[in-house]
């Protein structure tokens, strides 16, 4: 069963005759596996009991009376004391960090409060950090990690304790301050509940209970969303550090914002913009700027965003924050203006006025609101707020396409460009194919090397950064085998067969193979049902034999060394393509990247989580690694 199919059982009836079923055509695991994806096992308020106490009791009961052996007995009680477990680590979460913060400050200044600290924190203390290790200096996900997770924080202080914000010049007492501060520090016990609760409820984690809580991450689908993300980074680094070095040749360390009305990609008011519309491809799967969704063009959304960060980089140039403070507002360390003046702003920078207007509603951070890079503007009275350390390094690309989704605005559009994209990498590696568009057995392209038919559908879904995107990914693949495998279980009848032989211009058919293309990084290697599947990365790079490379920048050289060249010598064969997808060496490669990490949460939760992490990151700086790491480094490539 799919996650979202779980997660859409609502009846306990319903799901008794799930549990009857699956545990007679199947066995306990796989009843426990769905159990787990339906969400109702744990609280994240921190009730301490589950989160649908009705539907939990009755599932329990019902394995209770169907099992009769005594090693799965055992296992229905280790899961029932997991259950309980994570339950009561919520429940410590809220009574000693959330209800303690709450009670000591008074409502009416409590959000203020909040985000004054978070933006103080964010601009200042970021900086002091210390890292273990030159070959995994995280900062910019650390930074993304806070950022992120006060989005949660403020839906929680708005949305469901329903606090105000309605003053930005307020005057507040700045030990009000240090204590809404602590909502930072929660929400770092938050996020690693959260991770360890969503890796336990979609792949494999072992929880023990002595002293401490221990829990460790099992297995390589587990291990699987680490990649993924991992290679989803060395994509956006490459490209960054590609823009960086560029800038720094052209421009060195001299600002390059520059005023114009004209929208990209024919003008472009920092260099930052030139960089987020290279990354639109990879989000949209197009370079066309001028498509429209809610009737505003890409172009216009990724002006809007670079405004806000432009202000805010030159807002945070400016601002002088002081050593020692008795009281502070958030007009003293936040962006503040009110609606007609940020519309003017957006205007002056080559926004329609009307448009001005609907986009800067969608920026607005709502109840349906991811975080706030998606939607920087917080209303305070009657003034829009932005906090700059956060607005000024968004990456307006992924910023809308996760505004967008949130929002639930229809961008099915993404997919049909993608399988173009997957046509025209076909196309360009000299291969012919064809696209087979009867109705109800669409097939997106299907080509042929060495007189064997290779059928492709493409699949356009979103980067996943959690467990829970990761296995939402996992599950679009495999619907999208299934949709694969009925589409060419009917062109493989003779008649249909004979068809797209004519087509294709062969005379015989030696082999059948099956792939689904997917716009995202993949963390594991996939064969399903007799399937393929592998990302763009890989299959671009096969057909266009443009093998992996590794960069070294020294000074104003750069210096490139190919990885897997087996793979791609000579043209695209079938024999070779096999051997490709089998192997996907990608995926061993990046296994040697990753390592176990614990997460010491020993004082705050009583808890340890073990969980996979990244060894080595995409770029390394050689001249600031110890022996041993520059040793390590050695070994690894």
């Amino acid at each position: 069963m799919f996650m979202y199919e779980a997660e859409e059982i609502k009846s306990a009836e319903i799901l008794n005759n799930i549990i009857l079923d699956t545990y007679q055509n199947y066995n306990l695991d796989e009843v426990l596996k769905i159990i787990k994806m339906t969400g109702f096992c744990i609280d994240y308020f921190g009730s301490g009991k589950p989160k649908n106490e009705k539907m939990y009791d009755k599932a329990i009961e019902t394995l209770e009376s169907l099992i009769s052996d005594i090693d799965e007995a055992k296992k229905l009680r280790a899961f029932q004391s997991e259950v309980t477990i994570l339950n009561s680590l919520y429940k410590k979460l809220t009574d000693e960090y959330v209800i303690p913060i709450e009670q000591q400050i008074p409502n009416d200044i409590h959000v203020a409060a909040y985000l004054i600290g978070l933006e103080l924190f964010l601009s200042n203390d970021i900086n002091l950090l210390k890292y273990k290790s030159e070959l995994n200096n995280n900062r910019a996900d650390y930074f993304e990690n806070v950022a992120e997770s006060a989005g949660n924080v403020l839906q929680y202080l708005l949305k469901y304790k329903k606090l105000p914000l309605e003053n930005s010049g307020m005057e507040i007492d700045f030990e009000m301050t240090k204590l809404a501060f602590s909502h930072v520090r929660s929400s770092g016990n938050r996020e690693i509940l959260d991770m360890l609760r969503e890796a336990w409820s979609y792949f494999e984690v072992d929880i023990k209970q002595e002293d401490i809580i221990e829990a460790t991450s099992k297995s390589d689908k587990t291990m699987g969303k680490q990649i993924s993300h991992m290679k989803f980074l060395d994509v956006r680094n490459a490209k960054q550090a590609r823009h960086g070095y560029t800038q720094m040749q052209m421009f060195g360390n001299n600002s390059t914002i520059s005023k114009t009305r004209k929208l990209p990609p024919s003008g472009f008011i920092s260099y930052n913009e030139r960089m987020t519309c290279d990354f639109i491809e990879e989000y949209f799967s197009t370079r066309n700027l001028s498509l429209k969704f809610l009737d505003i063009s890409i172009a216009e959304f990724v002006r809007a965003y670079s405004i806000i960060a432009v202000e805010c980089e030159r807002y945070l140039k400016k601002r002088k924050l002081k050593s020692k403070y008795t009281h502070i507002s958030i007009s003293d360390v936040c962006v503040s203006k009110t609606k007609r003046k940020w519309i003017y702003l957006f205007v002056e920078w080559g926004l329609s006025h009307k448009n001005a207007e609907k986009i800067f509603d969608l920026l607005i951070f709502d109840n349906n609101s991811k975080d706030l890079f998606d939607c920087p503007l917080i209303k305070v009275g009657e003034e829009y707020i932005v906090l700059p350390s956060i607005a000024s390094v968004t990456d307006p690309s992924r910023a809308l396409l996760s505004n967008l989704k949130s929002k639930k605005v229809e961008i099915n559009i993404k997919g049909e460009l993608f399988e173009e994209q997957v046509r025209t990498i076909i196309q360009s590696a000299g291969i012919q194919f064809i696209h087979l568009e009867k109705n109800d057995y669409e097939c997106d392209v299907v080509f042929t090397l060495d007189n064997d038919l290779f059928f492709v559908e493409a699949k356009h879904l979103n980067d996943p950064t959690s467990y829970r995107e990761y296995i939402r990914n996992l599950d679009e693949i495999h619907d999208a085998v299934n949709q694969l495998n009925r589409i060419v279980d009917y062109y493989e009848l003779e008649e249909n067969l004979e068809v797209i032989k004519n087509k294709l211009g062969i005379n015989s058919v030696n082999n059948v193979f099956r792939i689904v293309v997917t716009n995202t990084a993949q963390g594991e290697k996939l064969k399903i049902n007799g399937v393929y599947a592998i990302d763009d990365i890989g299959f671009s790079g096969y057909m266009l034999r443009r093998p992996p490379r590794r960069h070294l920048m020294h000074k104003e050289a750069v210096h490139s060394t190919r990885v897997f060249q087996e793979f791609y010598e000579g043209v695209p064969n079938s024999m070779q393509l096999i051997n490709f997808l089998e192997e996907n060496p990608f995926i061993e490669h990046y296994k040697r990247r990753i390592e176990y990490v614990t997460y010491d949460y020993t004082e705050q939760l009583g808890l340890k989580f073990i969980d996979f992490g990244v060894k080595v990151n995409t770029i390394v700086n050689v001249d600031k690694l110890t022996e041993s790491e520059l040793e390590e480094l050695n070994q690894l490539f």
